[in-house]
C-alpha cells in the first residue's frame, strides 16, 4: 500500500460535495451531521460517523439507503454530467494504492476541447462499507481509487482493521527482503523467496493489508525482476557507475538516483514509489543487494 498525497484532497472533497449536493436533497435534516459534514468528512471522522450511524434508529438508517443509488448513478458515466471519471481524473491516482502492482489511469478522450469518451478509470473501494454504512457511500475521503483485483476480488466487503491510504504508509511500516532456499546463491528463481514483513510485529493493521490483498503471494510472482537485479547488481558496481556519470551525467541522466531509477526501472525515492508498478518491490530489494 502507498500512501495517496496530494496537497488539493481538501479543496477536492469540497468540489466534490459542491457537485454532489443537488442531488442528495432527500438527505435528512435533523441528524447531528450535515450532509457537507459527512461529504468533505476527513478520515480520522470517518469512523465516529460510521459509529453514529448504528445508534440511528431503523427508519433513519432505512432512508440513508437512497446514498447507494445515488453512488451507482455516480459511477455511471452515461446518466449525470459529474461523475467518477471527473473525481478520479483529479486525483490522479495512475497506481493502485493497496498493491503498488497495477496502474490505474484514468483515459478521457477529448476532441477539440470536448468530452468524446470515458475509456478507462480505477474502481473507488469504499474503505468503509457502504452496503453496511450507506451514510458513508459518497464521502469524498471513504473512495479509494484501486486495482480492480484489490478492490473486487480480494477486499470486497472485509471488515478487519487495515491501513488506510489515507492515513497511513505502508512504505514506512513493512519491508520486502530476500529469503535464500539454496546455498548456490540466487542464480535462478528458485533459489529464492520473496518476504514481505511489517516493522512492527504488533502491528496488526499492516499485517491485515498485508493478508488481505495476498502481497506476499503475488509478489512472488514477480521473482523474474528481482533475478534482474541480482544480475544488475553484478554489472553495475560502483566503479562502473562512476564511469557512466563521468561520461552521461547532464546528458542521459540527471543525476546518480536518475542513473540508478534506469538501471533498477523502478523509482528508489520513498516520495517516488507511486509513479510506477513494483517500485517498492524494487526499491527494498535493490537496497538490500546495495544496488542503490
Amino acid at each position: 500500500m502507498i500512501q495517496i498525497k496530494h496537497r488539493d484532497l481538501d479543496k477536492y472533497a469540497e468540489e466534490h460535495y459542491e457537485n454532489l449536493k443537488d442531488n442528495l436533497k432527500f438527505f435528512p435534516k435533523n441528524l447531528n451531521y450535515s450532509l457537507k459534514n459527512i461529504i468533505v468528512a476527513k478520515p480520522q471522522k470517518l469512523q465516529e460517523i460510521q459509529n453514529y450511524f448504528l445508534s440511528l434508529k431503523s427508519g433513519q438508517k432505512a432512508n440513508l439507503k437512497k446514498m447507494l443509488k445515488e453512488y451507482d448513478i455516480f459511477t455511471n458515466k452515461k446518466k449525470i454530467k459529474y461523475n467518477a471519471y471527473e473525481l478520479a481524473k483529479k486525483l490522479n491516482v495512475n497506481i493502485c494504492p493497496y498493491c503498488n502492482r497495477n496502474y490505474t489511469f484514468t483515459v478521457i478522450n477529448e476532441v477539440d476541447g470536448k468530452r468524446e469518451e470515458e475509456l478507462t478509470r480505477p474502481e473507488f473501494d469504499h474503505f468503509i462499507s457502504k452496503k453496511k454504512y450507506p451514510i458513508l457511500a459518497l464521502s469524498f475521503y471513504n473512495l479509494i481509487p484501486s486495482c480492480h483485483i484489490c478492490n473486487s476480488t480480494l477486499k470486497g466487503e472485509s471488515q478487519v482493521e487495515l491501513l488506510n491510504p489515507y492515513l497511513d504508509n505502508f512504505n514506512e511500516k513493512a519491508k520486502f527482503s530476500l529469503k535464500l532456499k539454496e546455498s548456490t546463491f540466487y542464480h535462478s528463481i528458485k533459489g529464492f523467496e520473496i518476504e514481505l514483513k511489517e516493522n512492527d510485529s504488533n502491528d496488526i493493521k499492516t499485517q491485515n493489508t498485508i493478508s488481505t490483498f495476498r502481497l506476499k503471494e503475488l509478489y512472488n510472482n514477480h521473482k523474474d525482476i528481482i533475478l534482474e537485479l541480482i544480475q544488475k547488481q553484478a554489472i553495475y558496481n560502483d566503479s562502473y557507475l562512476d564511469e557512466l556519470l563521468s561520461q552521461y551525467e547532464g546528458t542521459l541522466f540527471k543525476n546518480r538516483e536518475d542513473l540508478q531509477r534506469l538501471i533498477t526501472c523502478g523509482y528508489i525515492s520513498d516520495d517516488e514509489i507511486s509513479k510506477r508498478p513494483l517500485s517498492k518491490l524494487i526499491k527494498d530489494i535493490s537496497k538490500e543487494l546495495e544496488l542503490i
